[in-house]
């Protein structure tokens, strides 16, 4: 009997759908923690969804470029195969970095229909909050580590990844607040106020990624002159002045992350540092440029680059990379202009999506902006977390998004797609 329940509900779309969704939550609870089992949730939804997506409205969905322009992404870099200098191990683990943004339009077209995407959101705050209590408490006893020879404050994975986290965590508990408390829902909206001072206070006193440092006061200001009015901006302000400088006296930590930029720069010169690192593989990217710009070099053909860069000197392992830690020299050295013109028009296109007045929008433009100015810093796109990140964050929220502007032209009886409210 209980066979032929679960043969009934398989052969029956609804189930199926559910299954999905439920993944989809799960890969957002389980990204901060574990690539493992998130790898194993994504090919269990991948699954789910190709049996019940609709595949003619599928097809008719790729007019849009949010849609095809992921898509033509990653066939660039599965051609650039074709043309690189390097082993297929490498080309096809390069390859491989980008096949996730093939997620992206199927995301999208499932939270264009489901009602759970705000699930995934919250499932990513509460995996999240897990992680900052954590991180709180091998802070102050680091021997409770999940990892041996972890940094204390940072108890998986390490600093730049938790606060790429961190920062999203900040500004969707700040969303989620002005939701509640527009709701009538104090209580909440105090409570997501808190959440999001907590994750602010981890960064600035435990662990602070100077990356996501750089992007917060980028970010607010993004999102703070665009979905509030500017009497509550200059108050917000105000406040936020008055908490750093009160922070930046009781923050060692930041202040010596702050420090250690200007530090680490005077020093690149006598001897390593990560900061002359940086500055010492974007110099040798601009040259690789130079020599093939228009194609690029092919996909998995940097490390070789950089190698052959050092025949004859006297290197550290340090300096032979296969990542320029910058997402655009990244994109330039594989695929050339082609594969920047790409790239450029695929954030464009992604952050013109969330420019509507909906808490929705704030988040996933806070998603695209994030990626984008980590992306100066690292190749935050060809990175797993990071691009996993940036890949759910845009294919859920697109798809509300998606599904809200549908709802509105319903009622309006437009097609004009012109959202209403916030």
């Amino acid at each position: 009997m209980r066979l032929n329940q679960l043969m009934a509900d398989w052969t029956n779309a609804a189930p199926r759908s559910r299954m999905a969704d439920h993944l989809a939550v799960l890969m957002a609870f389980s990204l901060p923690w574990s690539t493992t089992i998130f790898g194993v949730f994504t090919v269990l939804w991948l699954i789910a969804l190709l049996t019940v997506i609709d595949a003619q409205q599928f097809r008719a969905q790729f007019r849009r470029p949010v849609y095809w322009l992921p898509v033509a992404l990653f066939c660039l870099a599965a051609l650039g195969m074709l043309w690189a200098d390097a082993t297929w191990a490498a080309r096809i683990h390069a390859a491989g970095s980008m096949v996730k943004l093939l997620a992206i339009p199927l995301l999208m077209h499932q939270f264009e229909r489901s009602g759970k995407g705000f699930t995934v959101f919250l499932a990513f705050l509460a995996s999240s909050t897990v992680l900052l209590i954590l991180s709180w408490l091998s802070w102050f006893e680091p021997r409770i580590n999940l990892t041996p020879n972890k940094i204390p404050g940072v108890p998986v994975k390490n600093w730049i990844t938790q606060g790429v986290e961190f920062v999203l965590c900040i500004f969707g508990s700040a969303a989620l607040a002005i939701a509640m408390w527009r709701k009538q829902r104090r209580y909440a909206a105090t409570a997501f106020a808190l959440l999001g001072v907590a994750f602010l206070s981890n960064m600035a006193l435990v662990a602070s990624s100077r990356t996501a440092l750089v992007s917060l006061p980028v970010l607010l200001l993004i999102s703070t002159f665009r979905y509030m009015k500017w009497r509550d901006v200059l108050v917000l302000y105000l406040a936020i002045a008055l908490t750093a400088a009160f922070t930046w006296f009781l923050a060692p930590n930041l202040r010596e992350r702050i420090a250690s930029i200007q530090q680490q720069y005077m020093l690149s010169q006598s001897q390593q540092t990560s900061v002359g690192l940086r500055l010492e593989y974007w110099t040798k990217s601009l040259k690789f440029i130079h020599n093939s710009p228009l194609g690029g070099h092919g996909t998995g053909s940097i490390r070789g680059l950089f190698e052959r860069e050092a025949i004859g000197k006297t290197v550290t392992g340090d300096q032979i990379v296969a990542n320029p830690h910058n997402q655009t020299l990244y994109f330039a050295i594989e695929w050339g202009v082609i594969g920047v013109i790409l790239l450029y028009a695929m954030w464009i296109t992604h952050f013109l999506m969330f420019t509507e007045m909906r808490w929705i929008s704030w988040l996933g433009i806070i998603v695209v902006s994030q990626n984008v100015l980590g992306s100066l810093f690292n190749s935050h796109l060809s990175d797993y977390v990071e691009g996993w990140i940036y890949v759910m964050g845009v294919g859920v929220a697109g798809g509300m998004v998606s599904k809200l502007r549908k709802s509105d032209d319903a009622l309006t009886g437009s097609n004009s797609g012109v959202p209403t409210g916030c």
